[in-house]
């Protein structure tokens, strides 16, 4: 689930649409609407989840990462934090770091407090206000660091900015289990698309949440406060405000269930009653959707990987391990991964060999 408390958090996506200063262009609109209503008319019926992220929605998901249940992101710290060290030593001098989903950047002060001397730091975010009050915020504790913001959705990325000055390696950073919330083959051509955007022997900095008992995982989506309810539901508020369309939010339960042989969690808006929607143009109005009691709305897949079968996943996209790590509850996984070529293996967790190594 719920990417990027950096991303914004663990395990849930922050890719998402930046919420327009002004209106949105007409022809953008109808670009937003023709994508909700094939979804919605599908089988299953479903959302794009990056519709998740409004201002409120990231309010929400900074909630979220802090609840009990959602184990996600303190095991990804304790990682962190004990293994930042180790990644800077790996990556060496005068890095360029990018992040893909920076949020909150509380995983970010981590690492990039770790790296030695490094020259630029890239965040990319779909929230303007956020991202910049945070690149104001790491440019008064690194001045000596060139800060270059994209305002993006890092999934539709072409290139990436480079900084003035010779930069060392690059150093891409994709933390919170975000990977999880695309579909596999979606994952395997975004990873690729990273590769493509940082280059050949570069690296990339990956948190992946671990295949668990059920109990463990369902409850992390079901959290007693109705935080994630809240959540779910503010999709509909946000696409009733980008759209003019006319959800009932309170008329859709919130539900999210462990799907074993898929290995994801999914999340469902549920209908409480027979509905009669209209997304606000004219086709929608004239044709609405009609939604019966029961039936289910998909709004997210949260994919869980065992460590061989993330660094599977992850060589079809160009890239080997160097080295990983899991937290001492092996919860979580963040990993070391480069691009291009074979990497040689170091004594903690060798490439190729499948085994982790415990924070």
């Amino acid at each position: 689930m719920k990417s990027s408390e950096n991303g914004s958090g663990a395990g849930r996506e922050r890719v998402g649409v930046e919420e327009p200063q002004t209106r949105a262009e007409p022809t953008e609109v109808r670009m937003i609407r023709s994508e909700v209503e094939r979804g919605l008319r599908g089988q299953p019926r479903s959302l794009p989840c990056r519709f998740f992220y409004d201002a409120r929605g990231a309010q929400l998901f900074e909630q979220i990462t802090r609840l009990e249940e959602y184990y996600l992101t303190d095991a990804e710290m304790e990682i962190l934090r004990r293994r930042a060290s180790r990644v800077a030593e790996l990556v060496g001098p005068g890095v360029r770091m990018v992040e893909y989903g920076s949020g909150s950047g509380d995983k970010t002060w981590i690492v990039l407090g770790e790296l030695e001397e490094p020259t630029a730091y890239v965040p990319i975010d779909v929230a303007r206000e956020q991202l910049m009050s945070f690149s104001d915020e790491v440019r008064a504790e690194f001045p000596d660091v060139e800060v270059l913001p994209v305002v993006a959705d890092y999934t539709r990325l072409s290139s990436l900015p480079w900084p003035t000055e010779e930069a060392g390696a690059t150093l891409a950073f994709f933390p919170g289990s975000t990977v999880g919330n695309l579909e596999p083959q979606e994952a395997v051509q975004f990873l690729s698309d990273v590769a493509g955007q940082i280059g050949d022997g570069e690296f990339l900095l990956l948190g992946t949440d671990l295949v668990k008992d059920r109990t463990v995982l369902e409850r992390a989506y079901n959290d007693a406060e109705g935080v994630t309810a809240a959540f779910n539901r503010n999709i509909l508020h946000h696409l009733n405000r980008l759209l003019g369309a006319d959800f009932d939010p309170e008329a859709f339960a919130h539900r999210a269930i462990w799907n074993e042989p898929a290995s994801r969690i999914e999340m469902h808006l549920v209908s409480r009653r027979d509905q009669v929607i209209s997304l606000g143009g004219e086709r929608t109005r004239e044709n609405p959707i009609r939604i019966r009691e029961g039936e289910v709305v998909v709004t997210e897949h949260s994919y869980k990987y065992s460590v061989s079968g993330l660094h599977t996943l992850a060589a079809r996209a160009g890239y080997r391990p160097v080295e990983w790590w899991t937290d001492e509850a092996n919860l979580f996984a963040v990993h070391l991964l480069q691009t291009g070529r074979r990497t040689r293996p170091t004594q903690e967790g060798r490439a190729g060999e499948g085994r982790s190594v415990r924070s």
